[in-house]
């Protein structure tokens, strides 16, 4: 989908009224009670949506996947067809020129993100969340993926090859500090490498969601929803269960709610028991490091795409802390007397 297709698509008086949003992928049509995701037709190192049928197959995808979490949210895949008024949703036609994933709408109030800022989740709702996931991830295990270090090196050094983007908001001693942490994930997977290696084995390795952030949970009216995993690649989503709580919790911990963070990995881990000893501890700290990571660089990518707010600036700063604070816990963790992790206050 381009531009003018979903400038044709608000034509159809059935669209009148809606709402565009973009992100560097998607299209997005926002009706009062639906919403149409739709594929940019891009290709990038990590995806490939250039083609009709490839941006089908991932519709497809998309929708499977996310059911698995949230049935009641994603309905169909339905197609973009010609009409007398310009484009409208329907059937695959022999004349369909793309493809959207339709979603019934919830309101922005229920992201938890919104619920975040207006200190409205309880720990009710962590606790609930974290029994779904756990529920899910027992349902979703796999034994057939090896822990693969050099990848995981990959991924968590990848916040470094962003310098320009990084170096305004973080500064040349922020950016070295990024570096360092790197260098030291380096050491700590040759110290750890044999235990991921030996709980890839024992069954802690599910097909998860994959971009588990607050902005990827609704709870509405309790009931926690979690959507939007990643469908385009495997791998970014079979991941330790250790990796998939991190992401929540360093997001939590971000927006200054360790306690709701402390309170959802208590709760994940008496409904799906998975951090048995002072190896998986430090495990823990090292996918919060890498999970920072992953955060800082979205969130200055984002920033530097639209005017930053105040309230991104001091993200970014939280996920810098927070990624420096847990690479020092990767130091510490060579050592027989670990110490404990200071936390940004």
């Amino acid at each position: 989908m381009n531009l003018r297709q979903i400038e044709l698509l608000q034509r159809n008086p059935t669209l009148a009224g809606s709402v565009v949003r973009e992100t560097h992928i998607s299209w997005l049509l926002l009706l009062p009670d639906k919403v149409y995701k739709m594929k940019k037709g891009v290709r990038f190192s990590f995806l490939d949506f250039s083609t009709l049928q490839r941006r089908k197959h991932y519709c497809q995808r998309e929708l499977a996947l996310n059911r698995r979490l949230a049935p009641d949210l994603y309905e169909a895949v339905v197609a973009v067809n010609p009409s007398v008024e310009g484009l409208t949703f329907g059937p695959r036609t022999p004349q369909t020129v793309d493809y959207a994933v339709r979603m019934r709408r919830v309101a922005a109030r229920w992201e938890l993100a919104n619920l975040l800022s207006h200190r409205e989740v309880t720990a009710a709702d962590m606790r609930r969340i974290a029994r779904q996931l756990a529920v899910f991830h027992r349902r979703n295990v796999v034994t057939d993926v090896p822990f693969d270090e050099r990848r995981a090196l990959r991924n968590f050094i990848d916040v470094g090859n962003y310098p320009n983007e990084l170096e305004p908001h973080l500064g040349a001693s922020g950016l070295s500090e990024l570096y360092e942490g790197g260098d030291l994930a380096r050491l700590f997977l040759r110290r750890r490498g044999e235990r991921l290696r030996e709980r890839a084995r024992s069954g802690y390795t599910v097909d998860g969601h994959g971009d588990l952030h607050v902005g990827n949970v609704f709870v509405e009216h309790g009931n926690p929803i979690l959507f939007d995993c990643i469908e385009f690649d495997d791998a970014m989503r079979r991941i330790d269960v250790l990796d998939e709580v991190a992401f929540l919790y360093v997001d939590l911990e971000a927006r200054g709610r360790r306690d709701l963070a402390e309170q959802f990995a208590n709760h994940y881990q008496r409904y799906n028991p998975s951090m048995h000893t002072e190896e998986d501890r430090q495990l823990f700290d090292y996918y919060r490091c890498y999970r920072a990571g992953v955060r800082l660089k979205v969130t200055a990518l984002k920033m530097n795409r639209t005017p930053e707010s105040k309230e991104e600036t001091t993200l970014l700063n939280r996920y810098h802390q927070l990624y420096c604070a847990y690479a020092r816990a990767l130091e510490q963790s060579g050592s027989a007397a670990r110490k404990p992790v200071r936390h940004p206050t």
